[in-house]
């Protein structure tokens, strides 16, 4: 069951213990030399939704034949503009959210909410306006369970987190360290 309420559109605390905590795998690590259809589609079979968050992993699963219920991008790769992938989900349902560097931001928790809301329906590419990397998190605590969540890591791979109670409690811990209090979800990411 869904709750509603956050106190969000601020900036993140980033200390450097917080830096080291957000460089590291959130779930398991697919190393670039070992990514193939097979590896993916292991994760993705029994998946009640497939997220995919940063422009290069939507991109992956697409070559591989795999469409993500819902992709949430920002044009860019480590930060540096690139060629928006994607233009093959021209059918899809594309929302645009602000997200600057460092935030999560209201509007964007929004976008992301309409789009679990709406991917039953077709994919949903969710375009933000700054940088997505920190939307992983509260889309751990925002999709159902079994789902997966996938994201990059910068020269390494790309790791994949199925969603469980476990997975909500490390996500809700870890945006409790940087200082934003998350009253949104399933129950079980939020309750004390």
């Amino acid at each position: 069951m869904m709750t509603k309420g956050l106190e969000l559109n601020r900036k993140v605390y980033l200390s450097p213990e917080n830096l080291r905590i957000l460089k590291e795998p959130f779930g398991t690590l697919i190393e670039s030399s070992r990514i193939s259809k097979e590896s993916i589609k292991g994760f993705t079979k029994q998946a009640t939704l497939i997220i995919t968050v940063g422009d290069a992993t939507t991109d992956r699963l697409w070559s591989f034949g795999i469409v993500p219920d819902i992709s949430v991008v920002d044009g860019k790769e480590q930060r540096v503009q690139r060629f928006r992938g994607g233009e093959f989900l021209s059918d899809s349902l594309n929302l645009e959210c602000y997200n600057p560097a460092g935030h999560v931001t209201e509007n964007a928790i929004n976008a992301l909410e309409i789009a679990i809301n709406a991917c039953s329906r077709d994919p949903v590419r969710v375009i933000v306006k700054g940088e997505e990397d920190l939307l992983v998190l509260p889309l751990l605590l925002m999709v159902p369970r079994g789902s997966i969540v996938m994201y990059g890591q910068p020269n390494k791979g790309i790791v994949i987190i199925r969603i469980d109670s476990n997975s909500r409690k490390k996500a809700k811990h870890l945006l409790e360290r940087l200082r934003l209090k998350w009253k949104r979800g399933y129950d079980d990411a939020v309750a004390e």
